[in-house]
């Protein structure tokens, strides 16, 4: 069911995902389901947790990152986000020794993926604001606050960002930097996209989502619509008509004061002064509804056939109510919520306790696609990243020598040269690979590590979980007790603790609650020695009892009634009682990102393309990487001219704003006098302040056509003389020219 006004929904959805009171919305639908996925996918609060840890250094490192990006206030707007446009992604870039975690929603990102579902090309625009200032005078200018979008493209290799004072937009190309004064590219010191995409509902097949309002659109608009008109009727016959057979102004007179609104004899016949006006035209002028006239406090000289009553009209009745909380309920449930104000099924607290385990439900399934399949991705990403760093840092502090790649320009591009030095390359670098890792589990096992190593250790799985640190109904004392009760009666059929602590403690791990038994179960263990001296006494029952069918042997000595495999299962049971330890998983499971290779990884940081040219990836341009968007060392396989580009700074030592900050110095600068370019100390050969921004959104369509003249003009105009006399610092005209 479509509505006849799809702006007004649109409206209506993202006033609750900002929480903007601007658009008034009469029904609370859309904010109702948000508040309980809000309380159900959050809780008391979420928990990340390393699935393998065995050196606890996973834990303190997961704490310390969330710590730091403040992800557990965040996550309330996250969740609005992910749950109105069902799409979003989790990012992260590095920023020093450490890593800043960012949420785009879905109209500040695109995700490019190529054939095999792997991320390959990320364009991310965001906005920021800054203290602007004028000049080096250091004065604020007219509103004191600039606001300022970041527009970064993030590739394996690189990143490009551009800064501008107007909103870009993804279908306008990036300029190249030679006509762009901010603009800056930076090497990826991950070798892969750290990020990792979300999703709510997702369809059967596709990568394509959408959110929980879309299919819902035109029954929201209609509850809207029916709280509207019930409101209306309440606000018009709410209050009461005054019906009576005397004169209107014997019952009714103005609000207000009434000493000086009273009609005095001068006003009725038309007197007035130039600074009191005459009372005439208060008491004659239309009252209004809302406190315009009231009835006096005493009204006198009523005859015995007078009448005076009130009419209350029924504003709501109970079948529009009924059926507008119907309609709502009927919404909800479709939603995949509760109606809190309208359970109209739960007649005992148990049966509204399970009522709410659909909301429960439809709450734990969105967390599958907001943190299992996203942020805990990205989190693992993190942990794989610190273990290659631990890698490369153990290599150089134990002095192992590291292979260095062939690049082909470097060896004036001899193909069949530089194919052999590749093959024995690999088989260098996996022989390398080899002896770190040996190197890495003898200094493990001798517990003395190199200085100078940092990251984290190799620790097998990398894959991350998460709980809730609390329900949401608190379990009472019965249901602790019931639950304790199970877990006697679990361990007493042969369940072991481990399993049946599960019933217990659910959100505690295998780990956790193996840690949490290094007690001594001291009735379990007496069990099991009764059962021991039970097997026992048998034993030496049947050495003493003779065999029916031979009475010169004892029922012992009958193969069939052999009790030795009973002891060894009893002792076997008790010594797993007694000795629990994890298990230790590979990191076969967790995933590994489409990241560069060793050999792509020695081109970029040479300034070259991640394909060597002639390759069949090198070949293979898309139409995308004809555009000028490519600017520079992109993935084309080509030497843009064959002038290699200077050795670019990562992007951990390359800091740019974060979304939504306030800044009190501004990386660009106004574009005032005084102010200097993007990452630069100096203004580039031939730029003048003053020059038209090419970047602007507004000049999208023009930098295809003008970008060639506008470099040939500002080349030929750092080669002329300038000109005596008084000059402006405004761009001339090609025809003036």
């Amino acid at each position: 069911m479509r509505t006849q006004d799809p702006n007004r929904f649109n409206e209506i959805v993202e006033a609750a995902r900002e929480r903007r009171a601007d658009a008034s919305a009469d029904t609370t639908i859309v904010s109702g389901h948000l508040a309980q996925m809000r309380m159900f996918m959050l809780r008391q609060g979420v928990e990340f947790y390393p699935r393998q840890d065995t050196y606890g250094f996973r834990r303190s490192f997961l704490e310390r990152i969330i710590e730091e990006n403040e992800i557990d206030q965040r996550l309330e707007g996250i969740v609005d986000d992910f749950i109105c446009q069902g799409v979003g992604l989790w990012f992260f870039r590095p920023v020093g020794d450490s890593y800043r975690i960012m949420w785009f929603s879905k109209e500040n990102y695109r995700a490019y993926y190529d054939a095999s579902e792997q991320l390959e090309e990320l364009d991310l625009i965001y906005s920021y604001r800054a203290r602007a200032e004028i000049g080096a005078t250091g004065a604020l200018a007219p509103g004191g606050v600039a606001q300022k979008y970041v527009r970064l493209r993030v590739r394996r290799d690189e990143l490009i960002e551009s800064i501008s004072s107007e909103k870009p937009s993804f279908d306008t190309p990036m300029p190249p930097a030679a006509v762009s004064l901010q603009r800056r590219t930076t090497r990826n010191s991950l070798g892969f996209i750290p990020a990792v995409e979300a999703f709510n509902w997702m369809r059967a097949t596709g990568m394509d989502a959408t959110g929980d309002f879309a299919g819902h659109e035109g029954h929201i608009m209609v509850h809207d619509g029916l709280v509207k008109n019930i409101r209306e009727n309440i606000r018009f016959y709410g209050n009461p008509t005054l019906v009576s057979s005397r004169p209107r102004h014997d019952l009714v007179e103005a609000g207000g004061d009434s000493a000086l609104q009273r009609p005095t004899i001068s006003s009725r016949s038309g007197f007035s002064s130039a600074d009191r006006p005459s009372s005439r035209f208060s008491v004659t002028g239309a009252p209004t509804l809302d406190g315009g006239v009231r009835v006096p406090r005493l009204i006198a000289n009523l005859e015995a056939t007078d009448r005076v009553q009130y009419i209350t009209p029924n504003a709501v009745s109970g079948d529009q109510n009924l059926y507008a909380r119907q309609y709502r309920e009927e919404v909800r449930t479709a939603l995949g919520g509760v109606d809190e104000l309208g359970i109209s099924s739960g007649a005992t607290a148990y049966e509204i306790k399970s009522l709410f385990g659909r909301a429960a439900t439809t709450a734990s399934r969105k967390c599958r696609g907001l943190l299992t399949y996203g942020l805990c991705k990205l989190l693992a990403l993190m942990i794989h990243n610190e273990e290659r760093i631990f890698r490369e840092s153990f290599a150089i502090a134990a002095k192992i020598k590291v292979p260095q790649p062939p690049i082909l320009e470097e060896m004036d591009g001899d193909r069949e040269a530089y194919e052999k030095a590749r093959q024995d390359f690999l088989q260098a670098f996996e022989a390398f690979e080899g002896k770190v890792a040996t190197a890495i589990d003898k200094a493990i096992e001798a517990q003395k590590l190199p200085s100078g190593v940092v990251g984290l250790i190799p620790d097998g799985d990398r894959r991350v979980e998460w709980r809730w640190r609390g329900p949401v109904f608190e379990e009472s004392t019965d249901d602790i007790l019931n639950n304790s009760i199970v877990v006697r009666n679990l361990q007493e059929l042969g369940v072991n603790s481990i399993e049946a602590l599960r019933y217990l403690f659910p959100s505690k791990t295998d780990e956790e609650r193996s840690a949490m038994l290094n007690g001594y179960p001291f009735r379990l263990a007496q069990a099991t020695q009764q059962s021991i001296s039970t097997f026992l006494g048998l034993i030496g029952a049947m050495q003493q009892t003779p065999h029916p069918q031979a009475p010169n042997l004892p029922l012992l000595a009958d193969a069939r009634l052999d009790l030795t495999p009973f002891l060894y299962r009893t002792f076997d049971f008790l010594k797993r009682e007694l000795t629990y330890a994890g298990q230790f998983g590979d990191a076969a499971g967790s995933g590994e990102p489409a990241e560069l290779d060793p050999i792509q990884r020695a081109r970029v940081g040479a300034g070259l393309p991640i394909d060597a040219p002639g390759t069949d990836a090198a070949d293979f341009v898309p139409d995308a990487a004809q555009l000028p968007a490519a600017g520079g060392s992109g993935g084309s396989g080509s030497l843009a001219g064959g002038v290699r580009e200077p050795v670019r700074p990562f992007e951990r030592d390359a800091p740019i704003p974060s979304p939504g900050a306030l800044l009190a110095r501004d990386p660009v600068g106004s574009r005032l006098p005084g102010a200097l370019p993007f990452g630069s100390t100096q203004l580039p050969a031939g730029t003048q302040l003053g020059d038209a921004d090419l970047l602007s959104p507004s000049n999208a369509g023009v930098f295809a056509e003008l970008s060639e003249r506008v470099a040939k003009r500002r080349s030929a105009r750092s080669e002329r003389a300038k000109p005596a006399g008084r000059r402006t610092g405004r761009p001339v005209s090609e025809r003036r020219q």
